[in-house]
């Protein structure tokens, strides 16, 4: 019987941790579309191993029929967003994206969606192709439009399109046009310092950035001579192109008893695990992003084609191995992502003080942050409330240094200590 690995509390996982291949590879079913095309992927490039995991899903979940989905806190379908998060220029996070997108050009072209300008544009386009794949090779770019405004939008817009729920929109001409039927699957590559840059934890527990699966990952490999191995191209195009003309899917009734044993089991340990408070949301969130998982799988092994159809239990055990990670990952970045505007700034003026490796003043901060003198003035006072931070006068001028973790904990111990109690 299949069994899913131990959940990250019970293996004690490190705070902040990133994927390593290692931990992947027990994701990667042993056969079927995804299988071959990670193979095919790891020959192309050095990009870690869970890249390229999510983005033969994303690819193959656009060739899913408009009909095919299950019921599940309503009607759910198997598009999904996922966000590649790696250092940049490091681990060619937009590589692996390419790599996705190039093979389902050359089978399905049309699916291919472009970078979304404005809602109505993508609106006019999901009206002529439900189905599509976006590729978002500069995510960074899009938040920080969102951040001044001008995509604020459009994030609520992918959100509903995440949601897969109809959308129309009135033209200045009077006519109206209207997608019933959005099936938008997105893969985006990001850089850490964006996501700590232009997200708070409120987006993470419950808003747009809580709909996207997140693979963070490094690189492993090393290739002196990537010059590619194309011998599964032909193969794996011909098999998204036989899938994406399919019309129809038949109805999936639901779990197999032994698929429902594993995932109440699973279910009940999400719910319960302990995780940081900024990512609290993935224990409502990740049951959903297991089923769309689950039934992609079913689409790769061809189950859904036939008549009416049950998750099996193989498919429930690799979308929560697939899951798994994601978790890990949220975990991973958990300490980038900000509760406030004021902790991002709290955070950025101790990230620059740290890399001064000296005390500092005021005018060493300005040079370097860019800042207004009383905003950061702000901030200081805040780090000093707060025990992070000392200041000192040192030949006439006021100086800044950085605690060390054994002074801040010997402060605190002595904290408590005076404290009176009634």
């Amino acid at each position: 019987m299949l069994r899913h690995p131990p959940s990250p509390h019970t293996l004690q996982l490190p705070e902040f941790t990133l994927l390593t291949e290692a931990e992947v590879l027990p994701a990667i079913p042993p056969s079927g579309f995804i299988h071959d095309y990670v193979v095919h992927a790891l020959k192309q490039t050095t990009s870690p191993l869970c890249y390229h995991l999510l983005t033969g899903l994303g690819v193959l979940a656009t060739t899913c029929p408009l009909n095919f989905g299950m019921t599940y806190a309503g009607t759910l379908r198997a598009n999904i967003f996922g966000l590649l998060v790696g250092r940049s220029g490091e681990d060619q996070k937009s590589t692996a994206v390419s790599i996705g997108r190039d093979l389902l050009f050359r089978a399905a072209a049309p699916l291919i969606g472009d970078y979304p300008g404005s809602p109505e544009g993508l609106l006019d386009s999901l009206s002529r192709t439900p189905s599509q794949f976006i590729p978002m090779s500069e995510f960074g770019r899009f938040l920080s439009s969102a951040q001044r405004g001008y995509f604020e939008p459009m994030k609520a817009l992918l959100t509903d399109l995440w949601d897969a729920q109809a959308q129309q929109r009135a033209k200045a001409n009077g006519k109206t046009v209207r997608v019933d039927d959005p099936r938008l699957s997105v893969m985006a590559a990001c850089s850490l310092p964006y996501l700590e840059k232009y997200t708070m934890a409120e987006d993470w527990t419950g808003g747009f950035m809580g709909r996207w699966i997140v693979m963070y990952g490094q690189r492993e490999r090393v290739d002196p001579d990537p010059a590619g191995d194309n011998t599964m191209t032909e193969y794996l195009t011909s098999f998204l192109n036989e899938r994406a003309l399919i019309p129809t899917a038949a109805e999936c009734k639901g779990l197999s008893d032994p698929a429902r044993r594993l995932w109440n089991a699973w279910f009940e340990d999400v719910s319960a695990r302990p995780l940081p408070d900024v990512i609290t949301g993935i224990r409502a969130r990740a049951p959903t992003l297991a089923r769309k998982i689950a039934m992609i799988y079913a689409w790769d092994w061809r189950k859904p084609t036939e008549h009416d159809w049950y998750l099996d239990e193989m498919e429930i055990e690799y979308a929560i191995r697939f899951i798994e990670l994601h978790i890990k990952s949220l975990i991973g970045i958990s300490h980038a992502i900000a509760d406030s505007p004021d902790a991002r700034a709290r955070r950025e003026v101790l990230d620059v003080m740290r890399g001064f490796g000296r005390p500092c003043d005021l005018g060493d901060l300005i040079k370097v942050l860019k800042w207004k003198k009383r905003p950061l003035q702000e901030t200081i006072d805040a780090l000093v409330e707060e025990r992070a931070v000392t200041k000192d006068i040192v030949a006439g001028n006021l100086i800044f240094r950085l605690r060390t973790p054994t002074e801040v904990r010997n402060l605190e111990q002595a904290r408590w200590i005076d404290t009176p109690w009634e």
